[in-house]
């Protein structure tokens, strides 16, 4: 899953000082829900740490539609994947506060602080790795499948004192367009996950993982309590 779940805790405890020098012409800048960061095409002014709240990012195809293809929450770092221009839209799905860094400065600062690179380099390997994840997703797993590597994705990036529980802040249309799914899919197939005592919805945005290990199971290719699966078939 193309997920950038970041370590906001390492770049605050071992690279702040050098993001605050960073980004001590540009302060915080705070997006409120459904604001958008930047745009597919928008010049790469500047790259952004994500210090509270969750964005997606997507790409608007030929025929007008658009692809949700990633979604990041804190610690993130915005804008790696681009070169002079951005190749994603990124819009925020609650609000979001972010620390902008210019581009510009980016290979300078690299230089003169290593260890903020080497967390930048961390945050590449984690988008290389969901966006292969993803791939793989897409082309061989069921909607179940698909459905529970997403709940186990998000949870993992929950913060560790929320135990099982955790927020699923994006719609459901968001959800659908990032798994390749229809909408009605997955707001089927979450029904489900909950009639058989998987998951429990707290509410629309906030799920309480159950039977972890059943999502696993089934994530990974197994059956996961195969009695209750045949039965719902």
């Amino acid at each position: 899953m193309c997920i950038a779940g970041g370590k906001i805790h390492e770049l605050r405890s071992i690279a702040a000082g050098a993001i605050e020098t960073a980004s001590s012409a540009t302060p915080t800048q705070h997006v409120t829900a459904q604001e958008h960061l930047f745009f597919e095409g928008d010049t790469r002014s500047h790259i952004y740490i994500v210090e509270s709240g969750w964005v997606k990012l997507y790409r608007t195809l030929i025929d007008g539609q658009r692809q949700v293809v990633g979604f990041a929450n804190a610690g993130s770092v915005l804008g790696l994947e681009s070169d002079a221009q951005h190749v994603n839209s990124c819009e925020a799905i609650t609000a979001v506060s972010v620390r902008p860094i210019a581009a510009r400065r980016l290979d300078s600062l690299c230089k003169t602080e290593p260890v903020l690179a080497e967390q930048i380099l961390r945050q590449v390997a984690r988008q290389l790795s969901a966006a292969q994840a993803q791939l793989a997703a897409v082309g061989a797993q069921s909607a179940e499948q698909k459905l529970a590597t997403f709940l186990l994705s998000i949870a993992d990036l929950c913060d560790e004192t929320c135990d099982r529980e955790f927020d699923l802040p994006m719609r459901r249309m968001d959800m659908a367009e990032f798994l390749g799914l229809r909408l009605e899919t997955v707001s089927r197939k979450m029904s489900e996950f909950q009639r058989r005592g998987w998951i429990k919805l707290i509410s629309l945005y906030h799920c309480r993982m159950l039977q972890r290990g059943a999502l696993q199971s089934l994530a990974q290719g197994g059956e996961a309590f195969p009695v209750l699966l045949k039965r719902a078939s």
